[in-house]
């Protein structure tokens, strides 16, 4: 990966909206972890995403500072997520945070779940 590739990348919004949390809940958070979370969908083949705030990143990390924001992705997860973007919509239903992951191969049968292989 070179200087300028990362793994992940945030919108303007999201960035946005993590800063403010991190203000209202006066977090001194240097980081946000990306990470993918195995479900028993599909007998664990799929895949929902993890957004945390973290003080700080490991060795194995892959880090990329983007508006205002420091995002980590441990290596395992950063196979399954690189080229994807961390977004933030809000629709009539309510709010809240999106990954846009162009590696997903389809969805599991309920529908909330990425597939991979």
């Amino acid at each position: 990966m070179s200087a300028d590739e990362k793994c992940v990348s945030i919108t303007d919004i999201a960035a946005s909206k993590l800063r403010g949390i991190m203000v209202t809940e006066n977090r001194h958070t240097s980081s946000v972890r990306v990470s993918l979370v195995r479900t028993h969908c599909m007998g664990g083949k799929g895949f929902t995403y993890g957004l945390a705030f973290e003080d700080s990143a490991t060795t194995d990390d892959e880090i990329s500072e983007q508006n205002g924001i420091r995002l980590c992705v441990d290596r395992a997860s950063a196979n399954y997520l690189r080229g994807a973007e961390v977004d933030y919509i809000e629709t009539l239903e309510g709010g809240g945070f999106t990954i846009r992951n162009p590696n997903t191969r389809s969805k599991c049968p309920c529908g909330r779940h990425d597939i991979f292989e």
